[in-house]
């Protein structure tokens, strides 16, 4: 399901654009779709036609995501087996300080020699309301003030469902622009998207490895872009939205982690 669904259902129930904004605010905080505000109960702002049309919409939202299971571990993170509604699984990971990573496909074709995800290779995208579901699931359990798209899935591989995802979020959603993080393995459409993007978010590039050759072999479906050119990219987005970047590298023993790369990379 993506967001503009969610909204055509509502509009043809009669909910005009200040009902669905409520809606979505609300959904979005966790809460019921009908839910009020301390100063103005829903039966008093919702037309009787919304009223009587929301039930099996709200049934429709709820059965998007629903939690299966939650493990803790030690640094206070707590990851979330999500359901969805087809019984496919994703994970959601609640981290320290009011973060979320959330997963953007079941599976991932990009087959990173080192992530068991890739392994299993893409399953199906998810829809940009199944995303936002991950979000409005775990603001039950505790505050989202974060949410970086690191989770399974490279969010490139379903731009259009995950950049409708975060200009949700980053409205209706309350998550300042900085604190949306698009991590990415590196795409051409990324760095030609998000600049136009009214809510632009910060960025992640999974690096992994200053040598193309190392490169090519540990992320072999990745576009074939030379790090020192994603690093160009990267830098140039930094510098054009103001949020610093990101590189994630993930340790392999003898195989990245070596003072050449450490001297490379520095």
């Amino acid at each position: 399901m993506r967001i503009q669904e969610f909204h055509q259902a509502l509009a043809a129930i009669g909910a005009r654009s200040c009902h669905i904004g409520r809606i979505n605010r609300a959904w979005l905080k966790g809460q019921p779709l009908d839910a009020g505000t301390r100063h103005q109960k829903s039966e008093d702002y919702f037309p009787l036609s919304v009223r009587n049309g929301l039930p099996p919409i709200a049934a429709q939202v709820e059965g998007l995501a629903r939690i299966r299971s939650q493990h803790t571990a030690e640094d206070g993170s707590l990851r979330l087996l999500v359901e969805l509604n087809d019984g496919q699984m994703v994970e959601s990971v609640l981290l320290p300080r009011d973060g979320l990573c959330v997963s953007s496909q079941v599976g991932c074709a990009v087959g990173c020699t080192f992530c068991m995800t890739g392994k299993s290779g893409l399953l199906r995208q998810l829809g940009s309301a199944e995303i936002a579901a991950q979000v409005a699931l775990a603001r039950r359990i505790r505050p989202v003030k974060k949410v970086v798209f690191m989770g399974m899935g490279e969010p490139a591989h379903n731009l259009d469902n995950v950049l409708e995802a975060i200009q949700w979020l980053g409205t209706d959603g309350n998550i300042g622009h900085k604190n949306l993080v698009f991590s990415t393995v590196g795409d051409p459409r990324v760095f030609e998207r998000l600049p136009q993007l009214p809510v632009k978010p910060a960025l992640a590039l999974s690096l992994h490895t200053t040598r193309a050759d190392l490169r090519a072999q540990l992320l072999p479906r990745a576009p074939r872009i030379a790090p020192a050119e994603l690093v160009e990219l990267g830098e140039a987005y930094a510098r054009q939205v103001g949020y610093p970047i990101q590189y994630q590298w993930t340790l392999l023993a003898g195989v990245n982690d070596s003072q050449e790369e450490l001297d490379a990379a520095a």
